[in-house]
């Protein structure tokens, strides 16, 4: 079976879940090669219209529709790839340009909710990271609804997305959203998406970090900025499945810390050490409104953080330092060296950024910079 990259992991009954047969293979821990880009055509272009996404999550919010021939179209004006789909169909429509009925189980309105968050993710690419799509070069691609497993998953080329364990909503908030969307950002940075364990564990808190800072860009009320996984959905019945600030506090067996047995944990719960260093970067340790976030055993006495979206702009840039078979050192250099390009001369940021590695255990990598 084709592996994909999934928000839920192990525990999201993956094992169950048809790839499509679109599907190009995908290493999951090692193996196989990556698929690079798989073209997608784009729905005709219309002219773009204000539309509505009457969603579930969120109510009366503003999307850009594609207009063609009196039909209002969940698909990007611009012409790019992106659209959103009932699994097995092309992108909805109607002829009000109002999507949705706010209902949880309604497959158009998870389409509408999705497509929402869709756009936003694209906005923050755009306005905070200056990435345009997912390549970097205005590529994007179709999202599809209606899975009937509980899950979310890209597979290379699309992102696809499922239904929680009662039935009752739709994964498709924004964190989810720009979580697997988030891979085709780290699968089209230097080194792709595929390596050994830690690349994985990488890519998964990528992903993560992707849904924090679309969370915050977006700042809706109906789904207010925070840093948890999916507890706007929760899809087991279980509350978010990762915690950003203290990953321990989650239902899985993610570590808080950098462990010299990373290479044995699964690659979702192997994701707690990056998105901690993460939150630590952009919030502190104690910030002021913000739940206080521990510092591992040996770290500074303190991390004082930088602000989300001056964290966002070090994590892209260290991207796309990105190599084969990224480790957590890898990253650590590659963020140290990030920071003194995007803010050269800043001595506070670049301390916050070593102060919030060694406040997560991550080893100091050959090479990496030493003073700012």
């Amino acid at each position: 079976m084709k592996r994909v990259y999934s928000v839920l992991g192990a525990l999201s009954l993956l094992l169950l879940i048809p790839v499509p047969a679109s599907a190009e293979p995908v290493g999951w821990l090692g193996g196989a090669t990556s698929p690079g880009w798989v073209g997608t055509a784009a729905p005709a272009p219309g002219t773009r219209a204000p539309g509505t996404a009457n969603g579930y999550y969120y109510p009366n919010a503003p999307i850009s529709v594609s207009l063609t021939a009196g039909k209002y179209s969940l698909s990007d004006p611009g012409g790019s790839a992106l659209f959103c789909g009932i699994q097995g169909n092309g992108p909805v429509t109607n002829t009000t340009g109002v999507f949705g009925s706010r209902s949880g189980t309604d497959l158009t309105t998870a389409c509408a909710d999705g497509y929402y968050a869709a756009q936003q993710f694209s906005g923050m690419l755009r306005d905070w990271l200056g990435r345009d799509g997912l390549d970097g070069k205005g590529k994007w691609a179709p999202m599809f609804v209606g899975l009937t497993a509980v899950n979310a998953y890209w597979n290379g080329h699309t992102a696809n997305f499922g239904r929680t364990k009662d039935n009752a909503r739709q994964l498709v908030n924004l964190e989810i959203i720009a979580h697997e969307f988030g891979h085709g950002v780290f699968q089209h940075t230097p080194g792709g998406f595929d390596g050994g364990v830690q690349t994985y564990q990488l890519n998964e808190a990528s992903s993560d970090i992707m849904g924090a800072l679309t969370e915050h860009y977006a700042n809706n009320p109906n789904d207010p900025p925070d840093y948890l996984v999916a507890n706007e959905t929760n899809p087991l019945g279980r509350g978010p499945e990762r915690v950003m600030y203290q990953p321990s506090l989650g239902p899985r067996d993610e570590p808080d810390c950098y462990k010299p047995n990373m290479n044995n944990i699964e690659v979702h719960d192997g994701a707690g050490p990056a998105n901690h260093f993460f939150y630590l970067m952009a919030e502190g340790s104690s910030p002021v409104g913000k739940p206080a976030s521990p510092i591992c055993a040996g770290g500074p006495a303190s991390v004082e953080g930088m602000g989300i979206r001056d964290a966002g702009r070090v994590w892209m840039r260290a991207l796309m330092l990105k190599k084969p078979s990224w480790t957590y050192t890898d990253a650590r250099v590659a963020a140290l060296t990030a920071v003194k390009q995007v803010f050269p001369g800043d001595c506070a940021k670049f301390t916050t950024v070593r102060n919030a590695w060694n406040a997560v255990s991550v080893p100091a990598g050959t090479g990496e910079p030493t003073t700012c």
